[in-house]
């Protein structure tokens, strides 16, 4: 708001803005509104666009222990999928041990719902856990079993796949079957869901069609036909008797199914759950084959020509393995109880691989080995090639060896046997070796391991220098990328304004640094000055959630790169930092009236140490407390719900519009709940002059109404129908 403005010529002004507003584009808003002041919102909205997290993550680790030592892992949450293909920074990094967990509180925007959580061990072995935010609060542990990914082999180098997740019997509109029913027949696109436990279905004509099990001890018999799909959905049992004809049928489970007797298949077989198959499992030509599970298998399996076959779980056979002409994939961890054939194909391990009887290799095939993977077998005979690619990966052999024909391991392989091996030095050659020096971590998927790792902690605070930011410096640990966003002020207070929310525009983002106990070292904020469309000269400034006692050592960068020393605010009980006292000497002209000469950004940039362990969980990762001050220092303006400063005047509190009452823990809002200023998680392109941010953005309104529920993205969606870019303020 302009305070040289009257009312009269205010409205005037207003009314114009409305009129212009339809040349500029449609408004799509669910709500009847003229302007911000139409607006009802629900008790206790505080119109910001994120929300704090908290997180306490504990570790059930105890590989890496000593007797006198608790081992200390790093944990780092990402807000995206850490292996999804893109380098991403994590938004929290810390130490949790077996007696200390981590714990943080984090500023999440409002759009996310999916954290993932990465725990990483003193040997640089990680699990990831993908975690769903149902409340503001999340607490778990993490073993050395990642209880959610398996490893995927999508490049050379290990990544992180999810299994999908399991459908239910109340989506797609199923026609349910709640008792056992014989003859049923099936067509594309027709979907049944059984959800009676102890029943028997009988398949008979099936042309298509899906049955779902949502009961359990549900029978299966008959068969799938040409394209039927049978899906055992997650905590749910079945038995199936029938077979996979086509290799347009498939069976998936998320559950628990059982497969009585031999299996011949050449359909789809996809298990996420645990899978007991009695007899063999053929895998016939044209068949898919995926195990993200637990697969038991009675007797053997044998992979046919021209399929696909994938282990992103555990999956054990009880007699002999067989690959013939298709490549089969192992993530995780393959166990043979008898022997090992590969007849004609590929095979590539990124895991393990444990044989008990004989493992043979026949000419002209190759068993790839990747970063770290590992044959553990009784005996072996070797006519292909052995390959190590990544990282060294490990053969160990405790019965005999034999090389055969043209036979050999080649590249980053160990190879160790019990027996002596010197009579095949020719053969393993290229950068194979013999040893056992290898260290390779027990895993969810290696259950065996290799060797103990060689952990240096140079500085002696804890954290392994493999994990640690700084491994010279015991004071210092890790590097945290803090909150990122925008704050848009309007500068009445504590009458209302405009809400065109541009009197003062200011970017931010911080930077932390964290010690091996995870608290707070260092705090960097760097902060861009984008708009002063008010004409007050108001200062800006931000308090921390530390004592002032406990805050020093502060150093201010302006726009010009020139550092110098600065003083915390005197008289303040926690630390505040004034970066100006008026915007208009810093921005000669308002970057909010198109048309106008533009001025350009000016950056500032503020770092200071913390003392006294300050946690990082009570120092938080958020926008902390900015706010501005005009006509006398007392008069501050904060975003909703922050509390005033030491030197905040409370005289104006409920004063004009105002509505602040501290016996009510309620700050800066006017007695309809409309905020004096706003925070969002992005670069905000802030309204033109006077334009009511209604105006601008079309789904404010409803975000507002709903209390934050609905149209999340009201900021930053670019979709038709958001925004009238007219009433958005451009270079």
């Amino acid at each position: 708001m302009k305070k040289t403005l009257l009312a009269a010529a205010f409205l005037g002004l207003f009314a114009v803005t409305s009129c212009k507003k339809s040349a500029n584009g449609p408004d799509t808003s669910t709500n009847t509104v003229n302007s911000i002041n139409d607006i009802v919102v629900p008790s206790g909205f505080n119109w910001e666009s994120s929300r704090n997290v908290t997180f306490n993550i504990s570790v059930a680790d105890t590989r890496f222990d000593t007797p006198t030592k608790k081992a200390t892992f790093k944990i780092a949450i990402y807000n995206a999928d850490p292996f999804a293909g893109t380098a991403l920074t994590p938004v929290a990094v810390g130490s949790a041990s077996t007696t200390a967990p981590f714990s943080t509180k984090l500023y999440l925007s409002t759009q996310i719902n999916t954290v993932y959580i990465m725990k990483t061990a003193p040997d640089n072995s990680s699990i990831v856990q993908k975690q769903t935010l149902t409340s503001t609060s999340v607490a778990l542990t993490l073993g050395a079993v990642d209880p959610t990914y398996v490893v995927s082999s999508t490049a050379a180098s290990k990544q992180v796949t999810a299994n999908p997740t399991s459908p239910d019997c109340s989506s797609g509109n199923p026609v349910n079957i709640t008792a056992s029913r014989s003859g049923l027949d099936m067509n594309s696109g027709d979907l049944y869901c059984v959800t009676a436990d102890n029943v028997t279905i009988g398949l008979q004509n099936v042309n298509g069609g899906t049955l779902r099990i949502c009961g359990n001890n549900v029978t299966v018999t008959g068969n799938l036909g040409s394209n039927g799909a049978l899906v055992i959905t997650s905590g749910h049992s079945a038995t199936f008797t029938g077979n996979l004809n086509s290799s347009n049928a498939s069976v998936t489970n998320f559950g628990t199914l059982t497969i009585p007797g031999n299996r011949a298949d050449a359909g789809g077989f996809y298990n996420y759950g645990v899978c007991n198959i009695g007899g063999d499992c053929n895998m016939n030509g044209g068949s898919t084959f995926v195990n993200g599970g637990t697969l038991n298998i009675g007797g053997g399996w044998q992979g046919g020509t021209s399929n696909t076959a994938t282990n992103n779980g555990t999956m054990v056979v009880n007699t002999n393995f067989q690959t013939n002409g298709t490549p089969f994939i192992n993530n995780c961890s393959l166990y043979v109880k008898q022997n090992y054939l590969q007849s004609s194909a590929t095979v590539q391990n990124y895991s393990l691989i444990k044989v008990d009887a004989t493992t043979t290799l026949n000419d002209n095939v190759e068993l790839g080995l990747y970063n770290g993977a590992m044959l553990l077998t009784n005996n072996i005979i070797v006519n292909g090639k052995i390959i190590g690619y990544g990282t060294t990966s490990l053969v160990k052999i405790t019965g005999t060896t034999g090389f055969q024909n043209g036979g050999s391991v080649i590249s980053n392989v160990q190879v160790y046997a019990t027996q002596d091996l010197s009579s095949y030095s020719n053969r393993i050659t290229s950068g194979a070796t013999l040893g056992n020096s290898v260290y390779i971590p027990v895993t969810g998927c290696n259950s065996v391991g290799n060797g103990s790792p060689a952990i240096v902690d140079t500085d002696g605070d804890g954290v392994a220098d493999n994990l640690d930011a700084y491994p010279n410096d015991p004071t210092k640990a890790y590097n945290i990328t803090g909150a990122t966003g925008t704050v848009a002020f309007e500068d009445l207070w504590p009458s209302k304004g405009d809400f065109d929310m541009n009197d003062l525009v200011m970017a931010y983002n911080y930077a932390l640094v964290t010690n091996a106990a995870n608290n707070v070292v260092t705090v960097t904020g760097n902060y861009t000055l984008l708009a002063t469309g008010g004409t007050f000269g108001n200062a800006f400034g931000i308090e921390f959630p530390v004592s002032a006692a406990n805050a020093s050592g502060l150093k201010i960068t302006n726009s010009s790169g020139v550092q110098s020393s600065g003083l915390f605010e005197a008289g303040q009980s926690k630390a505040v930092v004034i970066l100006f006292t008026s915007m208009r000497s810093e921005m000669p002209t308002w970057n909010t009236k198109p048309g106008d000469i533009v001025s350009p950004a000016k950056t500032y940039s503020i770092t200071f140490n913390v003392a006294n362990g300050t946690s990082i969980s009570s120092f938080g990762q958020d926008a902390y407390n900015p706010f501005i001050y005009n006509t006398t220092r007392g008069h501050e303006i904060h975003l909703s719900g922050k509390t005033p400063t030491t030197l905040a005047d409370a005289s104006l509190f409920g004063t004009a519009d105002d509505n602040t009452s501290v016996a009510a823990s309620r700050y800066y809002v006017t007695k309809t709940g409309l905020p004096y200023a706003i925070n969002v998680p992005a670069t905000f392109n802030y309204p033109t002059e006077t334009t009511d941010i209604t105006k601008a953005y079309s789904h404010f309104a409803d975000w507002a109404v709903s209390g934050g529920a609905s149209y999340t993205d009201w900021y930053s969606n670019v979709a038709s129908g958001y925004r009238v870019t007219g009433n958005i303020f451009t270079k």
